[in-house]
């Protein structure tokens, strides 16, 4: 049956041109609506003309010859034949969907999946792109911490390599008192003995001296007498 020119389809629509139950059709758009181009106005999904061809090689996909057969221009196919076609499709399809179903909630129990296959929710979408820019800022201050971190390192060693500069300087000035030290401690002491060596000779002259005018205070007869 060709779709009616310049239409959308609605679910009833698409199962009478593709002899699938509206239950089937309904669980193959939930199971692939990012498959089928389709809009919803008000809760009516409405889909484009393409949309049975889809349908349709959707349901061979999934189960062969799952479609009831299209309702016959011949003579002599009546009701009863048309409601068995259906009756056998709708059984086929519900034991496919039973089937997928219980994958669904296999894969749902295993992984923690809440949404329908094939779809993502809006807050995991904007959860994910939340925790993404999280991280972007995250880097972006571990970057910054890092290139200050390298900079204070290179402070901190230019300021080491300056004190051990000053230490080193202040080293050496100290070598060179020390040995002034050293050599004015030297000087005293060669002072001090020639100091002493003059004591002793001024105290021998002195005694020398004082002997002599000793001597001279004698008289003349005394000091003869001394000879």
């Amino acid at each position: 049956m060709k779709p009616p020119a310049g239409k959308r389809l609605k679910t009833a629509d698409i199962a009478e041109m593709t002899g699938i139950p509206e239950e089937g059709i309904r669980d193959i758009a939930r199971r692939h609506g990012n498959r089928i181009p389709s809009q919803k106005v008000g809760r009516i999904q409405i889909y484009d003309e393409k949309a049975a061809g889809i349908f349709t090689a959707i349901a061979d996909e999934e189960g062969g010859e799952q479609r009831s057969p299209s309702p016959s221009k011949e003579e002599g196919a009546g009701p009863a034949v048309e409601e068995k076609g259906k009756n056998v499709a709708l059984s086929r399809l519900s034991s496919i969907s039973k089937t997928r179903e219980e994958k669904e909630k296999t894969a749902k129990a295993t992984t923690g999946q809440t949404y329908p296959a094939g779809r993502l929710p809006t807050q995991l979408i904007n959860t994910v792109a939340m925790q993404g820019q999280q991280f972007s800022r995250f880097a972006d201050r571990l970057t910054a911490l890092e290139v200050a971190a390298t900079a204070d390192r290179e402070a901190s060693k230019e300021r080491i390599e300056r004190l051990e500069r000053q230490v080193a300087a202040l080293q050496e000035q100290m070598e060179a008192v020390d040995s002034w030290i050293e050599h004015v401690d030297h000087r005293l002491d060669a002072g001090d003995i020639r100091t002493k060596e003059l004591a002793e000779d001024t105290q021998t002259w002195t005694e020398y001296v004082r002997h002599e005018l000793a001597y001279l205070r004698l008289s003349w007869w005394k000091r003869r007498q001394q000879k």
